[in-house]
């Protein structure tokens, strides 16, 4: 490991305060495909959490060449931009054949990134990472300056009996060589499902506990209200589901926090890839984002049966109502609305993942930047 000697360019913009958007994303085509067509005004506003998402099942070492492949991808689509690395399905000392020998598959992922001048800050899980994670990221730590983001799934780990949240967080930060200045906590919900009570005062007391750790360099807020499965739309038809994660987070303004926490979801995505994948008994959908709830259009039977043409009756559903932004509002809004009027082919699903996507940050962003204007 070389140890930077320079101290690096600080990374601008991080989300340092409530007007901020974290963005977690996994290393798919569409997702990848929103991020580089989003706009300047987008990306002042925008640091995404970006997954390398490992195969559903893996007996061989990876091909540092497969590794090069994602690297290459990404950095088309985040170019100099901040953004924050995990790993998502792949465990990250799972070993990368090189020239050099077998190493881990984390190891290697931020060597390619650091190849390509990649502006990384490299994460790991409160409570889930094994030492061996944890060391390669405190490794990552030394040798680029970028600091680290600390990601806490509060709802599933807790800290051990007779230990404070605001001790635990500590400790955790200390086994990492870090502290609370040049770390980012990255709170995260999860999946919030339609059956869960979350009050936000409940969660600003645990942020209350959280925030006597040190003076974070940011603090972000993430969940999701999308299911892994649509069935609760009802195919050939739009319904919308409430964004749970957006009016919990605006809720948190009334709660007496000292600071407010930057807000953060998973786009339009379930936290976490489906282990069958959308296999040829999906349904097709589009899914676009409106100020409190996310419009969901589905088609109706199997794509492998209706075919990718029921996309541009679904896009001509969008278009139709009073939600639709207009085409000139984002590159996935041109999209849907060239596909509704005929000027394009229907794509497959990850053209429709993409175009959701990327109006859904475009406005996360507007709301966030509206949100301040009025303040």
């Amino acid at each position: 490991m070389q140890i930077q000697l320079v101290h690096p360019e600080p990374l601008a913009p991080l989300p340092v305060d409530s007007g901020h958007y974290v963005a977690a994303l996994q290393n798919k085509r569409g997702e990848l495909e929103a991020l580089r067509q989003a706009s300047d005004e987008t990306w002042e506003r925008l640091t995404p959490l970006v997954h390398f998402v490992g195969p559903k099942a893996r007996t061989e070492p990876f091909k540092a060449a497969t590794i090069r492949s994602w690297g290459a991808k990404v950095g088309s689509a985040v170019g100099s931009h901040p953004f924050y690395l995990d790993v998502m399905r792949l465990d990250p000392t799972y070993a990368v054949a090189t020239s050099e020998g077998d190493v881990p598959v984390l190891q290697h992922i931020y060597a390619v990134a650091r190849k390509r001048q990649l502006r990384f800050v490299p994460v790991a899980s409160v409570g889930e990472s094994t030492t061996a994670h944890r060391r390669l990221v405190a490794d990552a730590v030394l040798q680029d300056g970028h600091g680290l983001a600390l990601r806490y799934r509060i709802r599933t780990v807790v800290p051990p009996v007779g230990t404070t949240l605001g001790d635990y967080l500590g400790e955790q930060l200390a086994t990492l060589g870090s502290d609370g200045s040049t770390t980012d906590l990255l709170i995260d919900l999860e999946y919030i499902d339609l059956d869960v009570e979350l009050d936000a005062n409940d969660l600003a007391a645990s942020l209350k506990e959280m925030l006597n750790v040190g003076p974070w360099r940011s603090i972000v807020l993430l969940g999701t209200s999308m299911p892994s499965m649509l069935s609760c739309i009802d195919e050939g038809s739009v319904g919308s589901l409430p964004r749970r994660e957006w009016n919990l987070w605006l809720q948190l303004a009334g709660c007496d926090l000292t600071r407010m926490p930057s807000f953060g979801d998973y786009a339009i995505q379930h936290p976490r890839p489906p282990q069958d994948g959308g296999g040829p008994g999906m349904r097709a959908n589009i899914r676009y984002t409106a100020n409190g709830d996310t419009l969901v259009a589905r088609g109706q039977g199997s794509v492998i049966q209706e075919g990718k043409d029921q996309y541009r009756t679904l896009c001509q559903q969008l278009v139709g109502r009073t939600e639709f932004a207009g085409s000139a509002y984002s590159w996935g809004d041109e999209v849907i609305e060239d596909c509704a009027r005929g000027r394009m082919e229907p794509g497959a699903q990850n053209v429709w993942r993409g175009a959701g996507t990327s109006h859904h940050l475009r406005l996360v962003t507007d709301q966030l930047r509206q949100r301040q204007a009025v303040a």
